[in-house]
Order: C-alpha cells, then structure tokens, then sequence
C-alpha cells in the first residue's frame, strides 16, 4: 500500500506495513496493472508522533499499480479538528500520489513517491502580524526495502502551516512474521527540520527531534482482507520541543 505518508499527518505508513503483505489477495487484475485498496478504522490516527484525531477516524485509498511500475493513488482520512477553522472539531484528509517503484532483485526494492496532502474545506492560515501559509502541503518520499526493512527519507517541497521547505523526514521500519498468521511490526521517525524559512505561523526550535517509535502486533484472517492490529506509540518531540504524548492504537482494514 501506501508510503506517506510529514510531521502532522498520516500512521499511514506503518498501519499500510501491516496489511500490506496481504494487500493483493483480493486485488483487481488489468491487461496493463492492477487496482487494489483498502477502507478501514484506527481508534484514534496518529501521525509522526502528533495527533490528527483523538477518536475514531475512518481511512480508506486506491491505487492502480501499472506494469511499468508507475502508480497513482489517493488515501483519505477523517479528523477531529479542522486546521484553518480552530471552532470546528471535524476535518477531513485528502492524500494524492504518483509513484514510481520497481523491484531490484528478490530482496531489494525501491520507492519514489510526490504526495499532495489537501483538506477539505481549507485554505491558508494567517497570523496576527498578516504572514501566511496554504495548508495544502507537498512532499517527495524515497524507500529502498531490502526483505522486511524499509528505510525511508520524506522531503517537504514547499512552505505550508505545518511544515518549511527542506524539512526532512526519517524513518525505518521492520516487520517480522509469526505464526498464525500474525506479524511483528516496529518502526522508528525522526525529523531534521528548517528553520530558515520561519515566520509567525512556523516557528522551530529544535534542528532534529525523534517524533515516534512504535511496536505493535497485527492479524491477518485469511481469504477475507481483514487485517487487525494493535500498535503503542512512544511520543517523541515536535519542532518546537512539545513533547508527544504515548497512545495505543488499534485499527481494523479491509484490503481489496
């Protein structure tokens, strides 16, 4: 599934690591590619450490993998705040992506990834003193995966109300098979941030923070999609040194 994935935004990509060994059982084959997807629901979503909704979110995204190993797809998310509307406690993700992947040999791989994450009924925030951010953000996602390990950089490639051009993301994640069908998956994100381009709405104060570890156990009931998972997340910090509380998520997807 997918690889998201910044520092306010979409669990997306360990929660995707944990059914994605199964995501092409009910997959819709095509003379050139192939159509899957996945809808789901986490207890609350949690992104690089911070919270984008503290109650039940309903998830969910497509994607058609085309032969050549280019991919497009979009993955959304409901959230419990709104980032332009501090009075609404109702929001809603949209994530768009093109992709480029191809497998190396039977134990490497690689992934390059432009996401444009827009929410719905958003469009800038303005500080008092009048500087101002789109909300709409962008970045570009390298992996390379060698069996069960994925090392991941994410670069932002604009300015927006959560983030600074050149911020960077980091992340490696590992997944460990077990018996009956259950898995082992732990990962561990980190940002260096850029403070060059701060201003009234973005303002840092750390270079480089630890924003989440996590460990958790996922399920999967064969020939049906569904794959249960329960992950605890170790809060790290923000750019502006706030440390991230620790939360247990569990989450229930349905991979087609």
């Amino acid at each position: 599934m997918f690889i998201l994935n910044l520092s306010k935004r979409v669990a997306i990509v360990f929660f995707a690591m944990s059914g994605a060994v199964f995501a092409n059982e009910t997959s819709v084959q095509t003379p050139n590619g192939v159509i899957s997807g996945n809808i789901g629901v986490v207890s609350k979503y949690i992104y690089r450490g911070g919270v984008e909704s503290d109650d039940l979110a309903a998830q969910g995204g497509i994607e058609y993998a085309h032969k050549s190993g280019i991919k497009v797809g979009y993955w959304g998310s409901t959230l419990d705040y709104n980032p332009a509307h501090e009075d609404k406690n109702f929001g809603f993700e949209n994530d768009l992506y093109l992709a480029y992947g191809h497998e190396i040999n039977q134990n490497w791989s690689y992934n390059v990834q432009a996401t444009a994450y827009i929410y719905h009924n958003t469009n800038n925030i303005v500080a008092d003193n009048g500087d101002k951010r789109p909300v709409t953000s962008y970045d570009l996602t390298a992996s390379l995966i060698y069996k069960n390990l994925t090392l991941l950089s994410a670069v932002t490639l604009a300015d927006s109300s959560a983030s600074n051009i050149g911020d960077t993301y980091l992340s490696a994640m590992y997944s460990y098979a077990l018996p009956q069908d259950f898995s082992l998956n732990t990962s561990i994100g980190a940002t260096a941030y850029n403070s060059s381009h701060d201003d009234e709405v973005v303002q840092t104060q750390k270079d480089f923070a630890f924003n989440e570890a996590r460990i958790g156990v996922s399920k999967h009931f064969a020939n049906t999609g569904l794959v249960a998972s329960v992950d605890y997340v170790i809060g790290g910090e923000d750019r502006s040194g706030e440390d991230f509380d620790d939360h247990v998520v569990f989450g229930l997807n349905y991979n087609f």
